[in-house]
């Protein structure tokens, strides 16, 4: 279950939609004490569904395929490289690794901003598109 201090202004989530299978992608706007704003609107925290790591979203944030090393789903960024497999992502490079592998986009978002200080953008062709995918 999502806990309130997880969630941070710019992260995206698929929003669960009434009646069910409209579900669509938002980027949280604001967030407040049991609630967060997303397209104008509230979202309780049941209501937000967490967005597993693909390899289209690494690429659709900046990530890039690293080439050489075959056989293994490797990206890299201008800070780090990571891998990506059933488990989500481990970032490594330099003095940065992390233990626990990231499973969220939410949470590869935070983690990216708390080691870097800027924020994972995402390509917004990729939001439109993936919300046009799931209405």
């Amino acid at each position: 279950m999502l806990q309130l201090q997880e969630i941070r202004i710019g992260n995206l989530f698929e929003l669960q939609s009434f009646p069910e299978g409209n579900n669509r992608i938002g980027k949280v706007a604001e967030v407040s004490q049991k609630q967060v704003l997303i397209d104008r609107k509230s979202f309780t925290l049941d209501r937000l569904i967490p967005i597993f790591i693909t390899e289209e979203l690494l690429l659709a944030s900046g990530f890039t395929e690293f080439g050489w090393l075959k056989g293994f789903s490797v990206f890299q960024c201008n800070h780090f490289k990571c891998t990506l497999n059933g488990n989500g992502v481990n970032l490594f490079g330099g003095n940065v690794n992390n233990l626990k592998p990231v499973r969220y986009f939410h949470e590869l978002q935070n983690l990216y901003f708390d080691l870097t200080g800027e924020e994972l953008d995402i390509s917004p062709n990729f939001v439109r598109s993936a919300k046009t995918e799931m209405a």
